[in-house]
Order: structure tokens, then C-alpha cells, then sequence
């Protein structure tokens, strides 16, 4: 690559950042990238730019050794953020197959999932929390006829997990509230002997 083109990259890689962060702020201003016409630009450059190597032959992230591959990497990830506040985007971005692949990785999840294997379910602590953004990505493309075909397994997996992730979470809470509430009650009950016993 000549210098210029290096330059360009960084510039590019440095407003995409800047467009990510943007991304993280009110449910206005992500509307407001979407009406013009940014998620469209977002989501053509990430296309153009990912590879086909996954074995479903949907998109993912440039290799590492790619000069763009940070460049598509915080445009997917802006695109997760847009549609975490912007229902619109997530309806948009829930209509693309090879989109919701690079989402997909950029989350990182990807690779703890395992399709029709008896030790799927073994363990969900290999599994990073699901973005906002990408579960309202999955549920547009579940819930609307956006996604030509539906969901395929692994989509269906990631959205199965979380839901299990968030039983597991949930009961851990019921259980540490009750320990809490235990040892309430018992530091209570040794403050009451001590009383009584002055």
C-alpha cells in the first residue's frame, strides 16, 4: 500500500471511531444518523470490505493482517451501537444475512457457540454478555419478516444462550439476596442475645 492509501486508512479508522462514540449517546442523535442516510453508508463499506471465510459463507471481519480490518471492526461495531437506540437500524440491519455475520463476530461470541453438539449448553461462562444492540438486531430479524429465510442455527443459538444466560443470572441474584437476607437475620439474632445477656 503507498503512503497515501496508509493515511487514508488511519483517517478513516479515526472518524469511524469517532462515529462509534457518537453512536454510544441519545436515541436522537443515533435517529438522527439514520435519516441521513449514515447506517446505509455504514453498512455498504462493511459488506464491501469483510471476507467470505465462515463456513455458513456469510461475511466476516477482515484477518489481521488486513490494514482495514480495525477500520471494519469499529464500523460494525457502530452499527451495534446505532441499533441498540434506534429501533429503524435495527429493522435495517436485521434485513442483511452477511451484516448480522460480522455483527455476529465483532460481539465476540461467536466462536463459544456450537451447533447441534450435546456440550452446547455444558457452559455459558465462555459467552461474553450480548450487546443490546445485536439482540435487537436478532429479534427484528425473528420477530419481522426482514430476513429473507429467518434466523439459521447459530442466530437461534446466540438468542437461546443469552436466554439461559439470563435465567443463570437471575438465579444467582435470587440466591444471593437470600444469603444476604440470612445473614440479616442472624447478625439481628446475635445483637438481640447480646442485649438480653446486659
Amino acid at each position: 500500500y503507498t503512503a497515501r492509501g496508509r493515511k487514508e486508512i488511519r483517517i478513516l479508522t479515526n472518524a469511524l471511531g469517532a462515529i462509534r462514540n457518537s453512536s454510544h449517546s441519545t436515541a436522537g442523535v443515533c435517529q438522527s444518523f439514520y435519516m441521513h442516510g449514515l447506517v446505509d453508508l455504514l453498512m455498504w463499506r462493511l459488506v464491501h470490505n469483510a471476507s467470505t471465510a465462515n463456513s455458513n459463507g456469510g461475511s466476516v471481519l477482515p484477518d489481521a493482517s488486513k490494514p482495514w480490518r480495525e477500520a471494519c471492526f469499529r464500523t460494525a461495531g457502530s452499527l451495534i451501537n446505532l441499533a441498540e437506540k434506534c429501533h429503524d437500524v435495527a429493522i435495517k440491519l436485521a434485513s442483511n444475512r452477511n451484516i448480522i455475520y460480522v455483527l455476529l463476530e465483532t460481539w465476540g461470541g461467536i466462536n463459544a457457540i456450537t451447533v447441534n453438539n450435546e456440550n452446547s449448553k455444558k457452559s455459558l461462562r465462555g459467552l461474553p454478555l450480548l450487546h443490546l444492540g445485536l439482540a435487537a438486531v436478532l429479534n427484528a430479524a425473528a420477530e419481522t419478516p426482514a430476513l429473507e429465510g429467518g434466523l439459521d442455527d447459530i442466530m437461534i443459538q446466540v438468542l437461546e444462550n443469552e436466554k439461559e444466560r439470563k435465567k443463570v443470572a437471575q438465579r444467582r441474584e435470587e440466591e444471593r439476596k437470600l444469603r444476604m437476607k440470612k445473614a440479616t437475620l442472624a447478625t439481628n439474632s446475635d445483637r438481640s442475645e447480646c442485649r438480653s445477656i446486659l
